[in-house]
């Protein structure tokens, strides 16, 4: 689901990330980059587990969102999801919040 306000738009991700759905979590993000705000935040609050496929999917997009002059966040990342960014060393080349308003409030300066 996605969710426009302002200059921000939001994807807001409701699933786990496994071999079975990755290729769709891929299409969502191209969809989100094509989005014309260039402040862009994957919202993944309900996700609990995330395979290599998945945080390959999110690096990519990273770089395609750099790459056009745009920022991709993620929030929502408490428990087992922080635990895995935190061994792939996620926060050394992306954003991450705990939850949706923080990553707003990153965005418009608060």
């Amino acid at each position: 689901m996605e969710t426009k306000q302002g200059a921000i738009c939001t994807l807001t991700w409701t699933e786990d990330i496994t071999l079975n759905n990755v290729e769709s979590f891929r299409q969502a993000l191209e969809k989100l980059l094509d989005k014309r705000a260039d402040q862009l935040i994957v919202n993944m609050e309900r996700v609990k587990y995330i395979n290599s496929a998945g945080l390959g999917v999110i690096a990519d997009s990273v770089m395609a969102a750099r790459a056009r002059q745009k920022e991709l966040v993620i929030a929502g990342v408490e428990g087992s999801l922080a635990e895995i960014f935190h061994i792939v060393k996620f926060s050394s080349f992306i954003k991450l919040f705990a939850t949706e308003k923080e990553a707003m409030d990153y965005f418009s300066g608060e």
